[in-house]
């Protein structure tokens, strides 16, 4: 961009509407800019701002040298409004380079209303993506800008929630100001969804899709746990959390994979809300964004039992979502439960009540969504062959009891089933037939009808979601089965938590058999897999 001989340097304060990140959304905040005298000067940013917003200055001018900008001469002073609100993030780059190009006098301050920027510059004028997309677009939509200006990576996931909003997806500092002096922006560009392929291609390769879909395996892989499968299908249905136990290699991971196959694809503005916490933690992945974008596939998350309480939930300064945020509307495995820092496990038991995480600092405060399906897997013992069929365990039983200690009864309480599996024998698994056993795309289908069933029936919500006053209408439940929770009740010491997860495993179950109300055999499948450690 040549520089333009004689601008005119513009006396007054330049305002521009902009936003930070807060948590996994986004604060507005408004830009003031002005220029004392006429000798380069030291620059002040007012407003509470991080290095990040500091640094941006040192990205802006090195730009504005290698474009050919005018940088505004004399004493520079930015305030960031509110002055109470810290702020964060190189999303700010954009809105700060052009409000300078204004004050500099190589565009028009009044070009900019009802225009919203974010982007990270690069020290040769390119734009860059910056995190919590999502979140900045709702901003732009909701506070009434006409458009939004972003780099081309971020453009794709804006065209998604910018409803009525303009998005216009640029390379470089120099094409947005272009677009100012000559409004070549009046009419937003038509953003291509994303794609693994070439640039002007605007959906994958269905053989991509297909690669996406073998990276999960299919439930029919798992041979001789038969009450593994059934358990899988009810915890899949109806939204249950679900912990096994057995020996090592005996199916527990595989099991736990083949889980999010089962789960139908997430609609429309529920993968938004996954994106908006995902893209909060940072930039996303072309392919990771593509797959999700496509497939809606659920969340599944794996973290290390090393974990912090942090990653697990959220935390830090300013608090950001942990694994249990990253794995709202999808699947939480967490493998080798009782190696897992007891705090750490503790700090779940409130998402898993409330689907929110909550995290109060001295001088923040922010809510994560974390309403997700909890699936843990753990040894029955240290050495792992406590009920092996063929070797002996080595534990005393105090090692036992204090290695299932490390999981407390509250957390044990919420596991709306407990399964106990056993190692296949090595005939079984060399097998070659699958036998006449479903695939996960035929049990995905149904699953989806069942689910589809118990929100239209629950008010919108899945069986382990039912209310408790839903749960306790006679209706749903026969006499028979009234009687076996009954009994159940005063031979296992249920609490009134294991009751009602009871009674949303049976109603699934008898979804599953296609029974309208709670059945005797509905209930005695619940009973069966809530079963108390012993």
């Amino acid at each position: 961009m040549e520089e333009r001989q004689g601008n005119k340097q513009h006396k007054g304060v330049v305002r521009l509407q902009a936003g930070v990140l807060d948590g996994i959304g986004a604060l507005p905040i408004e830009i003031e800019a002005s220029v004392r005298g006429s000798d380069f000067g030291h620059s002040m940013i007012l407003g509470l701002a991080d290095a990040t917003i500091r640094e941006s200055l040192q990205r802006i001018r090195s730009a504005f040298f290698s474009l050919r900008i005018p940088f505004p001469r004399g004493r520079l002073v930015i305030n960031l409004a509110p002055g109470r609100q810290r702020k964060a993030g190189t999303q700010m780059d954009l809105p700060l380079a052009v409000v300078l190009a204004a004050l500099g006098g190589a565009i028009e301050p009044a070009a900019l209303r009802g225009k919203f920027f974010l982007g990270e510059v690069g020290l040769d004028g390119r734009l860059l993506p910056v995190p919590g997309i999502l979140g900045l677009t709702e901003l732009a939509r909701d506070g009434g800008s006409d458009l939004l200006v972003c780099p081309h990576e971020n453009a794709p996931l804006a065209a998604r929630a910018g409803g009525d909003l303009g998005i216009l997806p640029c390379g470089d500092l120099e094409e947005v100001l272009i677009g100012i002096l000559k409004g070549k922006w009046k009419q937003a560009r038509e953003v291509p969804e994303p794609s693994l392929l070439r640039a002007d291609e605007t959906r994958p390769h269905p053989s991509l899709l297909r690669g996406f879909e073998e990276e999960v395996p299919d439930l029919s892989r798992v041979k001789g746990q038969e009450q593994a499968r059934v358990a899988l299908c009810l915890a899949a249905a109806g939204g249950h959390n679900l912990l096994m136990s057995g020996p090592p290699g005996c199916g527990k991971t595989l099991l736990a994979r083949c889980m999010q196959g089962l789960l139908p694809p997430l609609p429309e503005e529920q993968r938004l809300e996954v994106l908006r916490v995902r893209t909060s933690t940072g930039v996303e992945n072309q392919r990771d964004l593509c797959e999700f974008l496509h497939l809606g596939r659920p969340p599944f998350r794996a973290p290390h039992h090393t974990i912090s309480s942090a990653g697990l939930v959220g935390g830090g300064s300013p608090p950001g979502p942990g694994e249990a945020s990253l794995a709202h509307r999808g699947i939480l495995f967490l493998d080798e439960l009782p190696e897992f820092q007891r705090a750490c496990l503790e700090t779940l038991r409130q998402p898993l009540e409330t689907g929110l995480v909550s995290i109060c600092r001295s001088k923040s405060r922010a809510d994560f969504p974390a309403d997700f399906q909890l699936i843990a897997a753990m040894n029955p013992c240290p050495c792992g062959r406590l009920g092996h069929p063929r070797l002996p365990c080595t534990d005393t039983p105090t090692a036992i009891r204090r290695y299932r200690a490390r999981i407390s009864g509250p957390l044990l309480d919420r596991m709306d089933l407990r399964l106990d599996l056993s190692p296949v024998p090595a005939h079984t698994i060399l097998e070659d037939s699958m036998g006449d056993q479903p695939q996960s795309p035929a049990l995905r289908e149904r699953i989806h009808d069942l689910q589809r069933l118990q929100r239209e029936r629950n008010g919108g919500v899945l069986n382990a979601k039912l209310s408790e006053m839903e749960l306790r209408n006679p209706k749903h439940l026969v006499e028979k089965a009234r009687k076996l929770l009954v009994k159940a009740c005063l031979r296992d010491d249920l609490s009134a938590r294991g009751i009602s997860r009871v009674l949303r495993t049976a109603r699934t179950a008898a979804d599953w058999a296609g029974n309208e109300k709670i059945q005797e055999e509905d209930l005695a499948t619940a009973l069966h897999f809530y079963k108390r450690e012993g």
